[in-house]
This record gives structure tokens, sequence and C-alpha cells, in this order.
């Protein structure tokens, strides 16, 4: 019998400006620290199930940046799901240009058209909806337009709920 390598999977992550990314990474602390949930970087998931080696993903996407600009996303307040990773989100309205450059990524690494909700995950777990409506009444209000500036690979282990940045690529 031949024993296979366990693939690992990975996603294209978008990150925003330096301001932003703090300002977000506050937020989803807060929520953390009364909801218990487990680590990971603030980030808006963009593709995902990509099966191929880091080296490969690395090279795809250095070879493809001339094809990436920036751009920027417009939310649409906060968000709540009865599942364990879209549990507690900020909503992110699709737009032309987000969705073109989606498109793109997609493209470059071969994933397969899905159904996509784009959002900005707080924290990821399994609490009461009361609960997380609560919380989502204390939270600030949102400025409407976030600025994508980095596009990550990350490494994905939702077995392990463990997630690492493996390279940021500025756009």
């Amino acid at each position: 019998m031949i024993n296979e390598k366990k693939k690992n999977l990975y996603s294209i992550w978008a990150r925003f400006n330096n301001k932003q990314q703090e300002q977000l990474e506050v937020l989803k602390k807060k929520v953390n620290k009364i909801l218990e949930g487990p680590y990971f970087p603030i980030h808006m998931t963009v593709s995902s199930r990509v099966l191929e080696s880091e080296r490969e993903l690395i090279k795809k996407m250095e070879s493809n940046l001339n094809k990436l600009s920036r751009f920027s996303i417009e939310i649409d307040n906060y968000g709540y799901k009865n599942t364990f990773f879209q549990s507690l989100y900020i909503n992110v309205k699709r737009n032309h240009r987000f969705i073109s450059q989606k498109k793109i990524i997609d493209t470059i690494f071969n994933c397969q058209p899905s159904f996509y909700a784009p959002h900005i995950s707080l924290y990821y777990g399994l609490k009461n909806n009361t609960v997380k409506k609560k919380i989502i009444s204390k939270l600030p209000k949102l400025k409407k337009i976030i600025k994508i500036n980095n596009l990550c690979i990350a490494l994905n282990d939702e077995k392990k709920l463990k997630w690492k940045i493996i390279e940021t690529f500025l756009v």
C-alpha cells in the first residue's frame, strides 16, 4: 500500500492597510476576549481550498502580481451565522473591482467557482445567537471603505484550528 503524504490546504487572504489592519485586529481581540474563540490573523478570504505546494503557490503569485492591483472593499455592518467559521463577522459588499480581482486570483490558482460570501471574521466558534447579537450591539460603527494592500498565502489547518501566513505580497 502506498503511503500518500497529506497535502496542505492553503487560502489566499486579503489584508488591509496598516491602520485599518490594527483597528480590525483590536476589534477581533475584543470579540474573542468575550467569546473565547481560536486565534487567527484578521483577514478576508479571497480564494480557498488551494492544494498546490507552498513553493508553487509563491512562484505563481510572484509571476502574476502584475495582473493584480490594489482595490477597496465596502463593508456592510456586522453579521452572524450558526456556522463555526462564519460565526460573527463583518459583511463585505461585492463590487466590480473586488470581484474582478477575485476572478483573476481564482484563475491563477485554479480555484473552482463556488458560492462565495465575502466577509471578515471576528470570531470562529459556536455560540448562541442571542450572545452574538448582544456583542454586536456593543461594537463600534464601522468605516464603510477598507483598502486592500496585501494578498497573503495562508496555510490552513482547520482540524487543529491553526492558521499561518506563509508569504505576503504587496499589490
